[in-house]
Parts: C-alpha cells; structure tokens; sequence
C-alpha cells in the first residue's frame, strides 16, 4: 500500500510494506544555501526510484546525506534500519556510485574490486569469490587483469556499479550512473540494475536527467527544484498531477502556419504553440485537455480557412510533465 499527503506544504511519500529507505523533513545547508528543504521520502526493497530535477534542485546531496557523505541539518533518516546516530551501519548496508568516480588507473579490474571487499570487512578468500561473482555479472571477467587505465567510460561505469555492489547492499544510491555513456552503454547499465531489483531485492534510488530511462525502468519517480519535491508518484501519476494532457503534431500549408500560429494561441485548448522548424508547415502543440482538444483545434483552423494535412495526437510523456511542474514551481517562487 502506497499513497501521498501533504504535511505543511511538504509532499510526503508514504510506502507502508518493506521500507528500507525512510527520510523525514531532511534538510541540508551548506552555510546559509539550502539544498535540500524538509523533504520526506522513502523507498522498498525491489523498488527503483527516480529522483529527477533540474541542476542545483538537491538531488545530488539527497544522495549524500542518505549516504552520511554530508551532514543532515534536520529531520531524520533510517536506511535499513539505521539512524543517523549509526553511520557504520548505514555504510555497511549502501552501495553508492557517484556522478564523479575516480579510479587508480595502475590498477586491474579483479585487484580494485578485491581491495574493496577487504574494507568491508571480508576475509581474502571471501573477497575473491565476491570479487569473481562481480566480474561476471557485469561482463568484465574477460577483462579482470587488465589496468583499469584500458577501460572505456563504459566500462568504468560497469566496475564502478560492481564496486558499489561489492558488500551485497540492500540499498544503492547513484548519481547519473548512464552520464557520457553510449545507448548500448546506457542500456546494458540500466538492465543490471532492473536485474539487481527484481532478482536480489535491491532498492535502487536512481538520480538521472536522462527522463526517457527513467520513465523505461523506474517504478517511481519523484521530482525536486529548490530542494523541495513537487510530485511523486509513478510515471502515470506524476503525469496526471502536472495536469499536462499530450502534445500534438499539426501539418499544414507553411503559408498557413503564421494564421494558424495566431488563432491557437488565443484558443484555450491550446498552452503553447511551437513551429517545428525541421519542416516547414508543422506545429507542435501543448493541449490543454484531452477532452474535446481535437475538435477546438480542428475547430478554430477550419473556421479561418486552414485545412490540416494531418493532426496527430500523443499522449504526455514525463518529460512533459517535469517540464510543466518545474516551470509551474518557478512561477510560484519569489
């Protein structure tokens, strides 16, 4: 069972069975900037959540305090259990992934992931097998003795996913794991980590701008700016709260596009009108509601003597929907 409230303006996540990740009224400043301000969350085993925003929203430093990188100013935090006054247990149960990873690069792949696996507490032996069950499974055993200086930003970033799942976490925290890599990359990155919630019940927290892989693999998303979250929910969800019906193609004769520019914008089906400068004659169309859209447009052309050549309907994406929520938080901000 799974909802949302409102607690003082706050948007509060609310997930009942098998939470592991549970955050309230986290805040944190660094000196007198806010980064984060008093957001509540929180995540299951199984779950990949989306945390999504424009930059300098908090996204990163909700990673970090989740991690205990950075101090939490107020509220409270529990990851598997334990508080903040536990950051060793906290550690002992996260993986994290960083937007920026360094590697020693003299270094092989096999002898890294070893070394780890020793700091938490493994013994040789143990850390070996570990270490080999890694490899494997993020298709870098062939690769295992040689100097991660060889490797590709893509396989960086597969052994960077390995380290963070070297102490077998409940929970892993990433900061746009797919940044800089390639759409196999990004693909084959996300898999693992669909495959690590499925099959292993790793709660993942995923901070992405890439939109299009989050609405593909995340159960939830939510979204922040100005350290505040303003929606949660699934995709559908998240979607349905921004109040953004679909967008729609328009094609008509390029000699009709300044007219028909002029007669949407004063339709109140119609948010917003784009020319589509890729062809000459096309407009893209932000529609109010869903409802009775078609025909207010088709409507409004045919009664100033515009005839369409097609007029093609898509449903809202969430790209639409977090470019509506941002936009909509801007203009309440002071």
């Amino acid at each position: 069972m799974e909802g949302s409230e409102s607690d003082g303006g706050r948007v509060v996540l609310v997930l009942v069975a098998d939470r592991v990740v549970e955050a309230d009224g986290l805040a944190v400043r660094y000196g007198r900037v806010s980064a984060v301000d008093g957001i509540s969350l929180s995540a299951r085993s199984g779950e990949i959540l989306g945390l999504l925003g424009p930059n300098g929203a908090g996204k990163t430093s909700v990673i970090r305090a989740l991690a205990t990188i950075v101090p939490v100013s107020t509220g409270s935090v529990r990851v598997v259990g334990h508080g903040l006054s536990d950051p060793m247990g906290i550690r002992s149960s996260i993986g994290v992934l960083p937007e920026s990873n360094g590697y020693p690069t003299a270094q092989t792949a096999r002898s890294y992931l070893r070394f780890f696996a020793e700091l938490f507490g493994l013994s040789p032996a143990e850390a070996r097998s570990r270490a080999e069950h890694r490899l494997r499974q993020l298709g870098l055993y062939d690769t295992a003795e040689d100097r991660i200086a060889t490797f590709s930003r893509g396989m960086r970033q597969r052994l960077g996913l390995a380290r963070a799942m070297i102490n077998d976490p409940a929970v892993l925290l990433l900061d746009e794991p797919t940044l800089g890599l390639d759409p196999a990359g990004q693909e084959e990155l996300l898999g693992h980590l669909a495959r690590a919630a499925a099959q292993d019940r790793v709660c993942v927290i995923l901070c992405s701008h890439q939109l299009d892989e989050v609405e593909r693999v995340c159960d939830r998303v939510a979204i922040m700016h100005e350290g505040r979250i303003v929606a949660e929910g699934t995709v559908d969800e998240v979607i349905a709260v921004s109040g953004v019906a679909g967008i729609a193609r328009l094609r008509i004769a390029p000699d009709d596009v300044p007219t028909a520019h002029r007669v949407l914008r004063a339709s109140p089906a119609v948010r917003s009108v784009d020319v589509n400068n890729a062809r000459p004659g096309d407009l893209d169309l932000d529609l109010d509601a869903v409802d009775g859209a078609r025909s207010a447009v088709l409507g409004r052309l045919l009664d100033n003597g515009i005839e369409p050549r097609s007029f093609d309907f898509q449903g809202a994406r969430l790209s639409d929907a977090y470019r509506a929520l941002t936009a909509a938080d801007r203009e309440a901000s002071p």
